[in-house]
């Protein structure tokens, strides 16, 4: 039988697909933002779980669309995002020992952030991004994501402003995700710090999260999104400042 915490970090994985569905990002904030509210799981526990939980979803997702990849911004998003995993695990592993509060201030500020983008359509910039602009965005969601594996938030505002196909920016953001899982897992994992509860937690994770996505995949039609995206930013703002301030 499952415990009460697996079953409760379970319901945070169905919103966060749920959210991730229909908002394009947020499934790794949802569920790390929820259980370290409810203190269900430290926040170093969560973030693998996401990890391996995105790196399963984003390479089922890539099957059938990896020829829509743009090479060139996956290839300056993947180097850059080397060094910004690293040191993000770096203070995950630092702030978790020594200033875990200071962890949960900076996941709260990154939840608020985070829905706040929801919110935004920014406009298209007229000519493709060069390498400096998508180095910073990539080093900014490696640190983001190597803190809290939710790196996607800054690379989707960086691509989806670029005059490409929406069908190419969702594509390549899968692309970068898949291999920044990849990458945060082997050096959680050199590091000594991967589990057999982080294992099994995200191996009963998984088939929910293909569940919940397939079935809301189908009903977005039904899903009103202007409402839902509003009631996420305000669920998102709560929680930031309970992470902050509680």
């Amino acid at each position: 039988m499952l415990e009460f915490n697996t079953v409760s970090f379970l319901l945070l994985v169905v919103l966060g697909a749920f959210v991730q569905t229909v908002s394009g990002f947020a499934l790794g904030l949802v569920i790390i933002a929820g259980a370290t509210i409810l203190e269900l799981e430290l926040i170093a526990f969560s973030a693998a779980v996401i990890s391996l939980i995105s790196l399963v979803n984003s390479s089922v997702a890539l099957r059938t669309s990896y020829r829509n990849i743009d090479r060139s911004f996956l290839t300056y998003l993947c180097i850059t995002i080397m060094p910004g995993l690293l040191i993000g695990v770096a203070l995950l592993t630092y702030l978790s020992e020594v200033h875990y509060f200071v962890l949960r201030v900076l996941l709260g500020i990154m939840v608020i952030v985070a829905g706040i983008l929801l919110l935004l359509k920014p406009a298209l910039y007229v000519q493709r991004s060069g390498k400096v602009s998508t180095s910073v965005f990539g080093i900014l969601g490696g640190v983001i994501g190597g803190l809290f594996s939710s790196g996607g938030s800054a690379w989707a505002y960086h691509l989806y402003r670029q005059p490409i196909s929406v069908d190419v920016v969702r594509t390549t953001l899968l692309a970068v995700l898949v291999v920044s899982c990849i990458v945060r897992t082997i050096i959680i994992t050199v590091a000594g710090q991967m589990t057999v509860s982080i294992l099994v937690t995200a191996l009963i994770s998984v088939p929910v999260v293909i569940a919940v996505t397939e079935v809301t995949s189908r009903n977005l039609s039904r899903i009103p999104d202007n409402i839902v995206r509003r009631l996420v930013v305000g669920l998102m703002t709560l929680t930031g400042f309970l992470l902050i301030f509680g």
